[in-house]
């Protein structure tokens, strides 16, 4: 077993819960008996279709004022750092790259808010209010998240308010020279010529304790500019109403931002939105200016949202009246798109348009985020928080299918004290010892087990299902779904086959065949996700999965092994 995968308070006896499931290796065809059909066939060719970024497995660091204060709630009593067992699971997540501070809140907040020493301000951080009204502390601010960056060795997303800008809240000059501000407090040196009425925020960042400059790599301007109540405020603050207006509007603000941020750095690689409402985004991404200096076009994924109706064709469906294998099949469906091979991708068409001039996507928030599932009296055999946990695999896979368009992610939330989003979940009195989430769970699972290139996968005896129901904000897939969801990785070394089970009831038979390599390792490891054991859920721990390993000796290239209900397997074998 693995230890830097299982926190310290869960440290007793996992492997008899993996027993109970362990895979079973045999050398001889062999035939589901509940299904009564072959095992499903997986090829695995020798031939490379797509990049895996590292940075596909990035995590946002959201505090967000009206529900779930993230870190701001995760301190250790009495301090401004996050208490360290939580830092202590983060660094078993190898997390590549944090997104901070906020999503909603960023259009709505004033950046200074989270530093001390703000020029004509007292030395003191001020209490925020963001967008609904509700105050948030800055106790967790700019350079606090620095110092952990620094512990855990991850690149940075910065996100800068935006609509204060669009909506003409603010007169764009000085909107554009407070975003770059943050740019300069993050990456100026102390002594840089800065623009014109710009505070000396080098200077202000020495006098915090760091001269250096912290060298963020990326900026996001704005964070959901599609947002309904973020395009009715542009249109009541500036009285434009027709997509032309409006988008020759976004392009002078952007480009105003992108000034005064290259006056302070031009090296910094900026995101914008790639959806930005009424297909404004074709007229921005097209742009010239545009298309040379910001690399990345952003994208947003969650599903399903709040889940007090079910429809099916149009019309409401009793959610009563869902059998549990229905709940199950739909909840593990999303987030993300069904291909017509009913394997998972991230998106379909809505990156179409922005890839077709040569930006890269990146998905700077995405989750499984779903509530309401309280008052639907769902059926016991069905844990929907387990499902979450599948889905957020399947995204994953997803991401890596599509890794040649998609250079990076963020799942949200990284650290948290309510919302059922949390990777991690932390006690704010800092009595109870931190735990992972299964979403959290997924991204430290891949981050830990995955290549830097997806091979070509031949599937067959595809076994897969209908899911006609639409919950939530969740569309419902075009296509039938997977049962088992497969996607091959490799690096030099090692090959690392992600595999699905979706079912919720039954374990599936699958074939692996490695005939194509001219060399396989003589052992498989099995790195497996799946619920704990029963009699380990009674502990003062809350944490509902368990990841455990095991080897197994094989013979020849064809391997033949069965996945558990409701789990997610990762096979790695050596290349040599």
């Amino acid at each position: 077993m693995s230890p830097f995968l299982i926190p310290r308070q869960l440290k007793f006896p996992l492997i008899c819960s993996f027993l109970a499931l362990a895979t079973v290796f045999v050398f001889s065809c062999h035939t589901d008996a509940t299904l009564g059909i072959e095992s499903v066939s997986f090829t695995i060719r020798d031939r490379p279709v797509a990049q895996v970024n590292k940075r596909l497995f990035g995590h946002f660091l959201e505090r967000a004022s009206w529900g779930e204060p993230g870190p701001e709630n995760s301190l250790q009593p009495g301090t401004q750092k996050i208490q360290p067992e939580a830092v202590d699971l983060m660094r078993q997540m190898n997390i590549p790259i944090i997104r901070f501070p906020a999503g909603t809140d960023v259009d709505f907040i004033d950046w200074r808010d989270l530093i001390s020493n703000v020029p004509g301000r007292a030395p003191e951080r001020p209490v925020t209010v963001g967008h609904s009204g509700h105050e948030i502390t800055n106790q967790f601010g700019l350079d606090e998240y620095f110092q952990l960056r620094d512990e855990l060795g991850v690149e940075t997303i910065l996100v800068t308010n935006f609509l204060d800008a669009v909506s003409a809240k603010v007169p764009l000059g000085e909107a554009a020279l407070k975003a770059a501000g943050l740019v300069a407090y993050a990456n100026a040196p102390v002594g840089a010529a800065l623009p014109d009425a710009m505070p000396d925020w080098p200077a202000v960042r020495a006098k915090n304790g760091h001269p250096e400059p912290y060298n963020v790599e990326y900026l996001q301007i704005g964070n959901e500019v599609f947002g309904r109540k973020f395009r009715r405020r542009v249109r009541e603050g500036t009285g434009l109403t027709e997509p032309a207006e409006l988008s020759q509007w976004y392009l002078q603000c952007l480009k105003a931002y992108i000034d005064a941020i290259d006056a302070v750095d031009p090296t910094i690689n900026l995101i914008i939105d790639g959806v930005m409402g009424d297909d404004i985004e074709r007229t921005i991404l097209a742009d010239a200016t545009i298309r040379d200096r910001v690399k990345y076009a952003a994208f947003h994924v969650y599903a399903p949202g709040g889940v007090s109706e079910v429809t099916q064709a149009g019309n409401v469906v009793p959610a009563g009246t869902l059998s549990a294998s229905d709940w199950w099949q739909a909840l593990v469906a999303m987030p993300g798109a069904v291909g017509e091979d009913g394997m998972m991708l991230a998106f379909r068409n809505r990156i179409k348009f922005a890839r077709s001039l040569g930006y890269k996507v990146a998905v700077t928030e995405w989750n499984w985020n779903g509530w309401g599932f309280e008052d639907l009296d769902l059926p016991p055999e069905v844990n929907w928080r387990l499902a979450s946990g599948i889905g957020t695999a399947g995204f994953l896979n997803g991401l890596m299918r599509q890794g040649n368009e998609i250079e990076m992610a963020c799942q949200s939330m990284l650290v948290g004290t309510t919302w059922d989003i949390t990777s991690i979940r932390v006690d704010p009195t800092g009595q109870r010892l931190p735990y992972f989430l299964p979403q959290g769970q997924m991204t430290l699972f891949y981050n830990n087990y995955h290549g830097s290139t997806v091979l070509a996968v031949e599937p067959t005896n595809v076994l897969s299902y209908r899911q006609p129901f639409k919950i939530g904000w969740a569309s419902r897939p075009e296509h039938n779904v997977a049962y088992v969801d497969l996607v091959a990785t490799a690096d030099e070394q090692t090959i690392y086959l992600h595999a699905l089970n979706r079912s919720l009831d039954q374990d599936l038979s699958i074939t692996l065949d490695f005939s194509e390599f001219s060399h396989v390792g003589n052992s498989v490891t099995h790195h497996l996700f799946a619920e704990r054991h029963p009699q380990h859920q009674e502990d003062e721990n809350q944490q509902l999965g368990a990841i455990t390993h095991r080897s197994f000796p094989i013979q020849g290239q064809v391997i033949h092994t069965t996945l558990p209900q409701q789990s997610v397997s990762i096979f790695a074998i050596s290349r040599t």
